[in-house]
């Protein structure tokens, strides 16, 4: 078999894999209805409660300059400008990717895509 063909037939496997493996908008949307912001502050134990006018779990923070808003499904850190939804902020809670934080809450939540 020619290197060529090879090449080609790897990266159409590849593009195989990914795809079994993409995860559906459809997935991520019922992840972010599932986990407020709230509930996923207290699975992690952070300090603090979450409300529309609270301290930062993640740094030392003085005046409260953290909002936890839209009915618990959006965050917003005045101080650093961070913010987002449950991904977002399991994504800052554990360091890790967007993706990476896809597949914890998939994880905890048992809908781990076959």
């Amino acid at each position: 078999m020619s290197q060529g063909r090879e090449t080609r037939l790897a990266r159409s496997a590849l593009r195989n894999t990914n795809r079994q493996h993409k995860i559906k908008m459809t997935d991520i949307d019922s992840l972010k209805a599932r986990f407020a912001i709230p509930l996923v502050w207290e699975h992690f134990g952070l300090p603090g409660r979450p409300s529309r006018q609270c301290r930062s779990p993640f740094r030392e923070d003085k005046a409260p300059s953290f909002s936890v808003f839209n009915d618990g499904r959006r965050w917003k850190d005045f101080s650093t400008g961070e913010g987002g939804d449950a991904i977002d902020f399991v994504a800052k809670v554990k360091s890790c990717t967007n993706g990476e934080a896809i597949k914890y809450l998939q994880d905890i939540s048992g809908e781990t895509p076959p």
